[in-house]
């Protein structure tokens, strides 16, 4: 099973490599740790983290909450309050931008855990619960993106690349990024429209310009098609 990839944003080291040592010996990955609202979303979109454990009051003129309400509109993250800072305003803040968990300093082991678990527990509802996200309709693509769900036509579509627990969305005018897997768009798609030519790419056939043994093309795009998928994409181009 794969480890759940957590993102420490915390400006004091000491407090931020002791949360790094609870989640470690509790089979979490620490993917990264940043200081400040810049590198913190540096780190988040080089590491992908599946979780966040923010801390409001981090350096620079952009503190947690702020860091949170980005996170919120474009991100689809989960992240958890840390702080010292337990005063009703700070409290007031922190609830508008609706925080998965909240964490006051100073905590045990087993409270970072638990508030892990609540978080990612909180978030799986939260997304079980909007049954418009990334569905298909007709002939379009519903992502979540922003809090909005963005209709995208599949006929648009010029293939999807898998990133991890994200998914890229490739159109002809346009990236969408998705908190989805491949599999699970795949799902969705019309098996007879698009094809899996590669573990990291499906493609809109329909936007096919040529195929060689090591790639297909689209729009002057070299894409990588598998060996063991590619005499079974001739066949089904064969049959059109």
């Amino acid at each position: 099973m794969t480890a759940i990839r957590v993102g420490i944003i915390e400006d004091e080291m000491v407090i931020a490599e002791d949360i790094r040592d609870i989640l470690e010996s509790n089979e979490y990955e620490v993917c990264g740790i940043a200081k400040n609202y810049e590198k913190s979303i540096e780190m988040i979109d080089n590491c992908q983290p599946d979780i966040v454990l923010l801390d409001i009051k981090i350096k620079g003129d952009k503190d947690g909450i702020d860091l949170a309400r980005t996170l919120r509109s474009d991100y689809n993250i989960p992240f958890v309050f840390i702080s010292s800072h337990s005063d009703s305003q700070t409290v007031k803040r922190a609830a508008e931008v609706n925080p998965y968990g909240y964490l006051v300093k100073p905590f045990e082991d087993p409270d970072v855990l638990v508030a892990v678990e609540i978080a990612l527990s909180n978030f799986q509802n939260e997304q079980d619960q909007t049954v418009d996200e990334d569905r298909l309709l007709n002939n379009d693509l519903f992502v979540r993106m922003n809090n909005l769900s963005v209709k995208i036509p599949l006929d648009d579509i010029k293939y999807i690349k898998a990133d991890g627990n994200y998914s890229q969305i490739q159109t002809k005018g346009k990236s969408y990024v998705m908190r989805s897997t491949l599999k699970d768009i795949e799902a969705k798609l019309d098996k007879t429209r698009f094809y899996r030519t590669h573990k990291s790419y499906i493609v809109n056939l329909n936007q096919l310009t040529a195929i060689n043994s090591e790639y297909v093309i689209i729009d002057e795009e070299k894409l990588p098609i598998g060996r063991d998928r590619l005499q079974h994409l001739m066949d089904r181009i064969n049959k059109l």
